[in-house]
């Protein structure tokens, strides 16, 4: 090696030091996420995922350390896969206006979010649910609920077809529980867009609705079904102000700190 390019190199090393990459700062973490995930998964598998979910969004790549890593590590602790591929876990940034002397400057962070089918995952780890599925009501469809002495609480849906393009207008969420019957529950979809977060446009609502309207079916019908460890902590995490995550200390995914209008993008 010359010793140009051995200086380069060395400078080069220097710099990531100095400034590391977000995929520096997740390879640096392998050992604890391999502890988190205890054997569950394959670490280098989870790792890759999670680097190429980072490595596909620019703003995920400019998120603070804490934030991303927190995500990251939230994943690990649910043992549940990052990015589309099993609509587990999602990392999505989030902007954030903070204000510095007379300034207003944007930082970004990672919010992490769980999707239906890593709902239904948890769910299933307690061993108690036998079944549990969650479905849409579509315009079209012959839909009646209610409740009575002799069917207690009870839910008729005969849908027009299967054809998914029609416009959905309610969620439905069901769980067979061993030796206790069936849970379920019912949102109109006016009650389910009340529940999205309000900084949704950058989250898997903006892209994925319907997936997201199953996952609030899930999480209405989640009171009601036995609790593994993995589906309380995601119920307590989940699309909120998170701190403390797996250890990573001054984590925060909210927009509690928000912009004036003229700051506003």
């Amino acid at each position: 090696m010359s010793s140009a390019l051995a200086e380069a190199t060395a400078s080069k090393a220097v710099a990531q030091q100095k400034a590391p990459t977000a995929r520096d700062l997740i390879q640096a973490q392998q050992g604890a996420i391999e502890a988190q995930l205890a054997g569950a998964m394959n670490s280098s598998a989870f790792v890759r995922a999670a680097l190429s979910s980072v490595s596909a969004s620019p703003q995920l790549q400019q998120a603070t350390p804490a934030s991303l890593l927190g995500g990251i590590m939230l994943a690990a602790q649910l043992k549940l896969e990052i990015g589309p591929a099993l609509g587990h876990f999602y990392l999505t940034p989030r902007a954030i206006n903070r204000k510095e002397g007379d300034n207003w400057v944007k930082t970004w962070t990672c919010l992490p979010i769980i999707g239906f089918q890593g709902y239904i995952e948890l769910a299933y780890r307690s061993g108690r649910i036998e079944k549990i599925e969650t479905f849409l009501v579509r315009k079209g469809d012959k839909f009646d609920h209610g409740a009575n002495s002799e069917r207690g609480r009870f839910f008729d849906w005969s849908p027009a077809d299967y054809d998914e393009i029609r416009e959905w207008t309610g969620v439905v969420a069901i769980a067979k529980i061993k030796g206790a019957g069936t849970v379920w529950a019912y949102l109109p979809k006016d009650k389910v867009i009340a529940r999205r977060p309000q900084y949704w446009d950058k989250t898997p609502w903006a892209t994925n609705e319907e997936e997201m309207a199953r996952k609030t079916g899930i999480r209405a019908l989640a009171p009601y079904l036995p609790k593994s460890t993995e589906l309380g902590k995601a119920l307590e995490a989940d699309e909120h102000k998170v701190e403390h995550i797996a250890g990573v200390h001054d984590l925060v995914v909210s927009n509690a700190e928000e912009e004036p209008a003229e700051a506003a993008e």
